[in-house]
């Protein structure tokens, strides 16, 4: 340190005189008139022309800001023991099984069971209606074969539908009733029903998409017709008056 102190001295000896006094916390800023970087013991400062400015090197997350935003616990993944881990595998397994039972051949005809054990209502004349019916509401796919048992033997019961995808993922997951998305068949009635459970959010926006864009393609369907009604009667019109 001595010899630290006798090169910064000669350094300064025509200049403004420097006191290491004044480098009491890295927030003070000082005009010293030289370019140069000295350790200290509190951190590190550099001095960059007339101005010198440091900072700490050695500070702790406790001096840093968090811009972390703290979990709302939506959707979050349950911890599970490993027993617990091993039961779930297994019960994932067996739902993927009564889906495939419960579905059948996936015609057009097992489309509109699904709807109907929905509760939806509709002609559904073919599986283009269907899907939409079925994508346009939350419910969960275990309630779903649960209400099919009990219609089945005779009893009257609908799964329950949820307003939001993030009450559906609540449910979802508060209840371990999560159908494995890897074992979902695109395009199939098993994916229409599929929602971004561990991010509702996303799901929420998605939605909203889709809706959009389904109105907006009803909207032009519409105008469509009556532009089509309205040349129609425009072209009765002239063969009329000749």
């Amino acid at each position: 340190m001595n010899s630290l102190y006798a090169i910064l001295f000669r350094s300064l000896r025509q200049r403004r005189r420097f006191g290491l006094n004044r480098l009491v916390t890295a927030e003070v800023t000082r005009t010293v008139g030289l370019s140069a970087t000295i350790p200290f013991a509190l951190g590190h400062w550099q001095f960059v022309g007339n101005t010198a400015q440091g900072h700490r090197s050695n500070s702790t997350k406790a001096n840093q800001p968090n811009d972390k935003k703290k979990s709302t616990g939506e959707g979050k993944k349950p911890k599970l023991t490993r027993e617990e881990k091993k039961e779930e595998k297994q019960r994932r397994e067996k739902v993927v099984e009564d889906f495939n039972e419960f579905i059948g051949g996936r015609k057009l005809k097992d489309w509109r069971k699904l709807c109907y054990t929905i509760g939806l209502e509709g002609e559904f004349k073919d599986v283009k209606s269907c899907r939409e019916a079925i994508e346009s509401v939350n419910v969960n796919i275990y309630d779903v074969l649960e209400a099919d048992k009990i219609i089945q033997a005779g009893g009257k019961f609908r799964p329950q539908r949820f307003t939001t995808p993030q009450a559906l993922s609540e449910y979802s997951v508060g209840h371990r009733k999560i159908y494995p998305r890897k074992r979902v068949i695109e395009d199939q009635p098993e994916h229409a029903m599929l929602r971004h459970i561990f991010d509702p959010d996303l799901e929420e926006k998605l939605q909203r998409e889709k809706a959009e864009r389904l109105r907006k393609k009803k909207d032009a369907k519409l105008k469509r017709k009556k532009k089509s009604q309205r040349e129609k009667e425009e072209k009765q019109t002239e063969t009329g008056s000749t």
